[in-house]
């Protein structure tokens, strides 16, 4: 047992103890957005009701959430437990260089996901000004150089590394990052796309209860199963992972597992409410 993981592990299970309440069931179940935002109100996944008037606005502040008991977990984690948690919400760095890219090709300006320490050029993308200089961080960063400006080759290099780091962080994230980034080259190959190579060129070695990723022959069509039934794998091996005794990466990772579903699964049951979108709340785990 870790005395440096003991605190951390007993913060993450209280972050994670509530989530035994279905919160998105509740939420899909209400007619409307409004109504459902404020069911969602009641609970400690949106703080700011008022400003919740679309779907994307109630999601975002869903994801905001999550981003903000992620770090408040880490901030109970030796560095080992960080790092845990930073391969997680590299994600959402990933959505912030996205966005900074697309503002760049004419979209209108988003909002940066706040990630602290979480981050590792987060807090400089407002400063920048082209796909040059966004280039320029990535590459003096841990994300490393993506070799071009192009937002597509960037976007894969981004995913490619994403994949490496968390196969870093934990035998678990290993696993889990091995058949995500296979079903993502999948996706890429089954449309056409030139970046699958760079994220997975051949099948993962996997133990057998995730050989279902490189057994089946997957359609366009069926990539939506495959990525659900993925999430419920993950979810279910997380709360696993949750009521591991104290004292290492087990409880940790539990509840970030946990977490990351829930938030998921409720921004699922927004647009179920709000009767836009095609999401099914059981399919999303």
């Amino acid at each position: 047992m870790s005395a440096g993981w003991i605190a951390g592990d007993v913060r993450a299970r209280g972050l994670a103890a509530t989530e035994a309440i279905d919160v998105a069931s509740s939420v899909a179940k209400t007619p409307g957005l409004e109504p459902a935002v404020a069911v969602l109100g009641q609970t400690r996944w949106i703080r700011d009701t008022d400003s919740a008037t679309s779907v994307d606005a109630a999601e975002r502040a869903v994801f905001e959430t999550l981003i903000w008991q992620l770090r408040v977990l880490a901030g109970w984690l030796p560095s080992e437990g960080v790092e845990v948690v930073r391969s997680c919400v590299a994600w959402f760095e990933i959505r912030n260089i996205e966005d900074r890219l697309a503002y760049f090709a004419g979209s209108p300006a988003a909002i940066p996901f706040e990630l602290g320490r979480l981050g590792l050029i987060s807090k400089s993308l407002g400063a920048a000004g082209s796909a040059e200089d966004i280039r320029r961080l990535i590459g003096a960063s841990a994300w490393g150089d993506p070799g071009g400006e192009d937002a597509y080759a960037i976007r894969m290099w981004l995913r490619h590394r994403w994949h490496r780091r968390a196969r870093d962080a934990s035998p678990e994230l290993r696993i889990w990052a091995d058949a995500a980034a296979w079903l993502f080259a999948l996706r890429e190959r089954l449309a056409g796309r030139a970046g699958a190579d760079l994220i997975a060129s051949k099948p993962p070695s996997l133990p057998s209860s995730w050989r279902w990723v490189t057994a089946a022959t997957w359609s366009p069509g069926d990539m939506w199963r495959a990525e659900e039934r993925w999430w419920a794998q993950v979810r279910q091996e997380g709360l696993q992972l949750l009521h591991e005794p104290v004292g290492g990466r087990g409880p940790a990772l539990g509840a970030v597992t946990t977490l990351a579903v829930s938030a998921r699964r409720i921004a699922t049951a927004l647009e179920i409410a709000a009767g836009v979108g095609g999401g099914e709340l059981d399919a999303a785990g």
